[in-house]
């Protein structure tokens, strides 16, 4: 989590219009279906974006070429349709330094309207909680949502977004806005989550979802999944996250993802637990304070909601 000042961007996100090819080719945007028994755990996610192979993954360090290349890996096995040509992996420049975000995508019934999942994979120390958290949610989301649409197709098209740079000024997530017009949807939802499924023996508080967005159709999205929330007993409150989210609200900023699509007038929401302070950016970020249940929970809830919401 970060907070930053959109007028000042530090880092060069421009895109390099590299497309890498990936093997397994059965047509311009689907790749060929792994067996199911290869699919991942939440738990080991986590474990791998925090081990002693990886080791760090701010955008600049070898560990975050690995977690790329992982996320990539996974995305595969999950049979995950391409955004841009005919690779997950899309290429921008931050700070003259050539990194990925990782991008798939499920097709919807309806192809004007887009939600975009969204959890970044760069990190500080171990990041397990900001952010192996987040991912290990998205990618079970994309997981069960994949699943679901061999028997049935979801309303809409639904991306799945690996942001890199989030550290550095959200620099992924704002390259992938910038994309955005290319794939010509009429509108967009951003879900972000970033910082959740602590053990309650380190911190019982609830997800904090007071609005961080001052654009209109925000309210789709917070008052529904507040409702499915309440309805499933997935602990939250209608308050602040962080003393820095209500800061960053406050100034016009933000802390997360979300701020790029807010930025661009998307429809957001920001998922982060209540509590979550004293522990990350710093050496107790550590697995051991997920719990990997919390984590199954809310991606089952959130996807229960895509397949359902109207918009």
């Amino acid at each position: 989590m970060l907070i930053v000042i959109s007028m000042f961007l530090l880092c060069s996100c421009n895109d390099t219009n590299l497309e890498q090819d990936e093997s397994k080719v059965v047509s311009d945007n689907i790749v060929q279906e792994e067996s199911i028994e290869e699919k991942f755990t939440v738990s080991e996610v986590v474990e791998y974006l925090c081990s002693k192979e990886v080791k760090d993954r701010e955008y600049n360090k070898e560990g975050n070429r690995k977690t790329t290349e992982y996320i990539n890996e996974l995305y595969k096995q999950l049979n995950l349709e391409f955004v841009f040509g005919k690779s997950y992996l899309d290429n921008f420049f931050c700070n003259d330094i050539n990194i990925s975000n990782v991008v798939g995508k499920i097709s919807g019934k309806d192809n004007s309207t887009a939600i975009i999942l969204t959890a970044h994979f760069d990190a500080w120390f171990n990041g397990a909680v900001d952010n192996a958290s987040g991912v290990a949610t998205v990618l079970k989301i994309a997981k069960l949502l994949e699943d679901t649409s061999k028997k049935q197709s979801l309303n809409y098209d639904v991306i799945f977004l690996m942001s890199n740079g989030e550290m550095a000024l959200f620099s992924g997530s704002r390259d992938f806005v910038t994309k955005l017009e290319k794939l010509q949807y009429q509108r967009v939802f951003n879900i972000n989550i970033d910082c959740v499924g602590m053990k309650d023996s380190y911190n019982s508080n609830p997800l904090g979802l007071k609005k961080l967005s001052k654009i209109r159709d925000s309210e789709i999205l917070y008052s529904g999944i507040k409702e499915i929330f309440n309805n499933n007993n997935i602990d939250f409150v209608d308050d602040y996250p962080t003393e820095k989210a209500k800061f960053a609200f406050e100034q016009n900023m933000g802390v997360s993802d979300y701020f790029a699509f807010e930025e661009n007038n998307h429809a957001n929401i920001h998922i982060c637990q209540q509590g979550v302070s004293e522990f990350i950016l710093n050496e107790k970020d550590t697995p051991e304070l997920i719990d990997y249940e919390k984590i199954e929970k809310l991606a089952n809830i959130l996807s229960l909601y895509i397949q359902n919401v109207t918009l």
